[in-house]
């Protein structure tokens, strides 16, 4: 049995999102705009960029950084950049993977919180060439710092993101959904939904 990869009706369905925010996200998404989505441990960041690829054009190229195989590509216009630990340094890894990326020279890069390359390094060199969609841990409501904590990013290549997307888990419950977007507008967030 294979698993089941969210689609944006998905999303809809089990009150992840509402139409209004999947209208925002299509939107962005078409722009090529900047992404970073951010939550808590299991609050459904992987499963939300799942959902999200499906709103991308079949025609443009993604390119998925992740860690120990554990994106997969279902999609045609998906190439996974696997990376993991091996002899190779954080840096060489890191290396590779950009050039990976400029070889791919996709329409969009995602990259799923991963600590196996240097992703601030990534971020500085190609965030003014491609499209970004990327996944932060957060454990406070201070968003912003969580973000340039966790992807270990400065104030100026955290000002390249558009959106930010913050999920939510239910405890009681277990629902997720996207608590808020907001834009990022003079160092602050602005919320659109």
């Amino acid at each position: 049995m294979g698993v089941y990869i969210f689609t944006p009706e998905d999303l809809l369905r089990y009150g992840t999102v509402t139409k209004e925010q999947l209208d925002i996200l299509r939107k962005a998404i078409m722009e090529k705009k900047d992404i970073v989505i951010v939550g808590g441990t299991r609050t459904g960041k992987t499963k939300l960029i799942e959902a999200l690829t499906f709103l991308i054009p079949e025609n443009w190229r993604i390119a998925v950084i992740t860690a120990y195989n554990e994106f997969k590509p279902f999609k045609e216009n998906i190439r996974v950049i696997n990376t993991e630990f091996d002899e190779r340094s954080l840096g060489q890894r890191t290396e590779d993977v950009i050039s990976e990326i400029s070889r791919i020279d996709p329409d969009y890069v995602i990259i799923d919180t991963l600590h196996t390359v240097d992703v601030a390094k990534i971020l500085r060199r190609l965030i003014d060439r491609y499209g970004f969609i990327v996944t932060s841990l957060s454990l406070s409501r201070n968003v912003l710092e969580e973000i340039k904590h966790w992807l270990r990013i400065d104030e100026d290549v955290l000002s390249k993101f558009e959106l930010i997307i913050e999920l939510y888990r239910d405890i009681k419950t277990g629902l997720r959904k996207v608590n808020a977007i907001y834009e990022i507008k003079e160092g602050k967030l602005e919320k659109i939904s």
